[in-house]
């Protein structure tokens, strides 16, 4: 491990050396040119740092790292850029610099969003509501302290009030990609941690850069602004450069992301962000957007509604499905077969049951392993779904038992049901890692038309021990009803 992290190791004294220099170069009167060299070579050298970490580490989905090392290379030509401008002086806005920095924004845009396709495909809406909240308030800071002075200034000329905004408004797409990046259901581990700290930290930079402009009504020329661009940058070479980079693409176990404590602090903060801004402006005595700052917070309010409807729906969904297998779970079931029970003694129909049980499922476990027990008992979870009948409830009953519950069912169609499931049951192996396994299933039914619940469960156990005395793979209809 230790020879896998000796390239960012060796990254990281690289910038640590680069950041000294350029704040002692930026308290002494050293020339323009030495003093932002130690800068140049920190935003040239992370894209060679991205290209070798990607190569090295060869993880297995690399179109996003090599757009990010694109992006890094098309900003550090515009870096150069405006190194020449600063040196030669005398230049109006836009530049052709500030064109290929918004080129290189909207490279790592598209870098962040193909992380995000490759670690959370599909559509994740928890995610994308959190990130929504989140961006809502970071974008009524920025508009309300940065964008607001700006295209407010009348001695700024109109097309360097549209550059100067364009920054910001890249900045915020930036972090609402990197907030979706991170509230996604992929692995976490140090490689989203750095690209997270390095969208955030340009973010802030970005903006305090554009606060200090509006506030010196100039530009800004700082040793320590330049250094926490260094570091940003520099957190995008060590991104690359860690060896977790190749299972930076793989997804989470988790099927949705939960409440966490932190996610929920988060999102408290967020919303509480425009009130508090509110209230900010009314102690400063400046001026309050209340028709702005009431549509963020209720369309935020809307947005953690949603949120809330999301989270219970999930835990009811919990509650009724077997994790394994997808199925219902025994509750579920217990309670729909009470339901269909009552409703079958006042319609006069009949009520069918089908228990199902894996023959020989213990010899499955101890000669292949419970990895491959769970891959059949997902199967055999599968092929009942697809071969039941529309309207019925299939539930996991418990271990190695299934349930069906078929309601309008005569005894000929309910035998021919349990016939089909027990053929499609037989008639294709299941593939375990490789290995062909053929698996069966004894099948008891039952069938009443003015049913009591335990009755119908007790006779369709007895109909599934017939099933197993009569040598398995078999399915036998109970003749108690």
């Amino acid at each position: 491990m230790r020879r896998e992290l000796w390239a960012g190791l060796t990254w990281a004294g690289v910038m640590a050396v680069c950041i000294a220099l350029r704040v002692g170069f930026g308290s002494t009167g050293t020339s323009y040119l030495v003093t932002v060299a130690p800068y140049m070579l920190v935003s040239a050298g992370t894209p060679v740092a991205v290209l070798i970490g990607t190569l090295r580490h060869r993880p297995p989905h690399r179109a996003g790292w090599f757009l990010l090392a694109a992006a890094q290379v098309v900003y550090a030509v515009a870096d150069g850029m405006t190194v020449r401008d600063d040196w030669l002086g005398d230049f109006l806005e836009p530049t052709p610099a500030d064109l290929v920095y918004f080129a290189s924004y909207l490279l790592l845009c598209a870098a962040v969003l193909v992380f995000i396709r490759r670690r959370t495909p599909g559509w994740d809406i928890p995610s994308g509501i959190d990130a929504l909240v989140v961006s809502i308030s970071a974008g009524l800071l920025t508009w309300i302290y940065v964008l607001q002075p700006l295209t407010s200034d009348s001695a700024l000329p109109l097309n360097a009030k549209l550059t100067q905004s364009a920054y910001p408004v890249l900045d915020l797409m930036m972090l609402i990609l990197a907030v979706r990046l991170v509230m996604g259901t992929g692995t976490r581990g140090p490689v989203l941690w750095l690209l997270l700290s390095s969208l955030t930290l340009m973010f802030a930079v970005d903006t305090a850069y554009a606060v200090e402009g509006i506030a010196d009504g100039g530009s800004v020329d700082e040793a320590y602004l330049d250094a926490m661009w260094m570091i940003s940058l520099g957190l995008l070479g060590l991104a690359a450069l860690h060896p977790g980079i190749r299972r930076f693409a793989q997804r989470s176990d988790t099927a949705l992301p939960d409440a966490s404590p932190g996610r929920l602090g988060v999102l408290a903060i967020a919303v509480l962000m425009a009130p508090g801004v509110q209230f900010i402006q009314w102690l400063r005595g400046a001026p309050v957007s209340v028709p702005l700052i009431s549509a963020a917070c209720a369309v935020m309010f809307l947005l953690v509604l949603a949120r809330m409807y999301g989270l219970v729906t999930a835990q009811r969904r919990a509650a009724v499905t077997d994790s394994l297998t997808g199925l219902h779970t025994r509750r579920h079931f217990t309670q729909a077969l009470a339901v269909e029970c009552r409703r079958a003694t006042r319609a006069g129909h009949g009520v069918g049951l089908l228990i199902i049980d894996v023959d020989h499922f213990k010899k499955v476990n101890d000669g292949y392993g419970h990895p491959a027990g769970d891959q059949v008992l997902r199967e055999v979870a599968r092929r009942l779904a697809a071969g039941s009948r529309a309207g019925g409830v299939i539930a996991r009953y418990g271990g190695e038992e299934f349930v069906v519950l078929a309601p309008h069912t005569g005894p000929g169609e309910l035998y021919a049901l349990a016939e089909r499931l027990r053929e499609e049951m037989a008639g294709l192996p299941v593939d375990i890692g490789g290995d062909l396994l053929s698996v069966t299933v004894s099948i008891g039914a039952a069938l009443a038309v003015h049913p009591d619940p335990e009755a119908l469960l007790h006779d369709a156990d007895e109909a599934l021990y017939a099933a197993k005395a009569a040598g398995r793979n078999r399915a036998i209809l109970s003749s108690a009803r």
